[in-house]
């Protein structure tokens, strides 16, 4: 079997657990006696989310790492994606609010500085990808027109 039939594979198997997991989240049923409506998969969708963002990661540093060794100069065009990455997450670091909030009947360990960091940096990580790649689908699509 060639690679490409391989990652296909591995393609479809990823997603249709993700189906699985999905519905399973959606339609699953609530815990009882919850304030709010709390599914009863919350933690293996946040667990899957988990592996796929560990997969995602392995990938994203393995691959260039295989590459330089085969395809040297595309391979800096990898490094090159992965260091604009990493300058998007800490411009997102920088933008980040530490202040604790104030939240009405929640005295969890969650609200401190650290963790609103992390999940700020999260955030706007997030905002500056999606903008980023509507900006590029926009560009691509003007660029073609002109062309």
């Amino acid at each position: 079997m060639n690679s490409k039939r391989i990652l296909n594979i591995v393609t479809i198997v990823l997603f249709l657990i993700t189906v699985v997991i999905l519905g399973l989240f959606m339609f699953g049923g609530e815990i009882p006696n919850q304030l709010y409506d709390t599914p009863i998969y919350t933690g293996a969708l946040l667990n899957w989310a988990y592996v796929l963002f560990g997969i995602a990661i392995i990938a994203a540093i393995i691959f260039p790492i295989a590459r330089l060794f085969t395809r040297p100069k595309q391979a800096m065009k990898s490094f090159i994606g992965l260091l604009a990455v990493i300058v998007v997450v800490v411009i997102a670091y920088a933008m980040a609010d530490g202040t604790p909030m104030n939240i009405p009947g929640y005295n969890g360990p969650d609200n401190v500085p650290s963790m609103l960091i992390l999940s700020d940096t999260i955030i706007f990580t997030m905002y500056i990808l999606f903008i980023g790649a509507i900006l590029a689908i926009l560009g691509t699509e003007i660029y073609r027109r002109l062309k």
